[in-house]
């Protein structure tokens, strides 16, 4: 009998051993599209930008969402959002609405590169920071950098579950 029960509580801690808790670290970004652009004057413009997020874990709050669109690695545009509450346990379609002005030493003229055939979309990218958070305060910085303007236009842009750096 008591071979039995070693056998049983062996087999029982192998198997809890073998299942994973969901995590912070299983958070990731599955998809990203550009669902329009409005320009406001010349030299504001807004922007809806969707994200599919998936989130095994506990609900979370994106604060400081900022943001910067650079032509050939200058920064164009600088952007920022709203704070943004992704909700726990799922995997959703956040839309995020963006404000954004022309930096000051950029020069809108060097976007007629593009209608040229001088320069390409891959020539625009962006980068995202901003901060997640958890209501304790408890958070983790978020940065992605260089994302091409040809993967948000080309409608949903599947990031194969990119991990949120920890």
């Amino acid at each position: 009998m008591k071979k039995v029960r070693f056998l049983l509580l062996l087999c029982l801690s192998l198997l809890l051993a073998g299942c994973k808790d969901k995590g912070f670290q299983d958070i990731a970004v599955t998809s990203v599209r550009l669902v329009s652009i409005i320009p406001e004057g010349l030299t504001g413009v807004s922007a809806e930008l969707e994200v599919g997020i998936h989130n095994p874990t506990l609900a979370f709050r994106v604060e400081d969402l900022t943001g910067a669109a650079k032509f050939q690695g200058q920064e164009a545009l600088l952007l920022s959002a709203e704070p943004l509450d992704v909700a726990a346990r799922c995997d959703s379609l956040y839309l995020i609405p963006l404000r954004g002005r022309v930096n000051g030493e950029f020069n809108p003229l060097r976007l007629l590169r593009l209608l040229g055939g001088d320069a390409g979309f891959d020539d625009i990218t962006f980068d995202i920071r901003g901060r997640a958070a958890l209501r304790s305060g408890l958070g983790k910085n978020i940065e992605k950098l260089d994302i091409p303007l040809s993967d948000l236009l080309g409608g949903t842009h599947d990031t194969n579950h990119e991990q949120i750096p920890q």
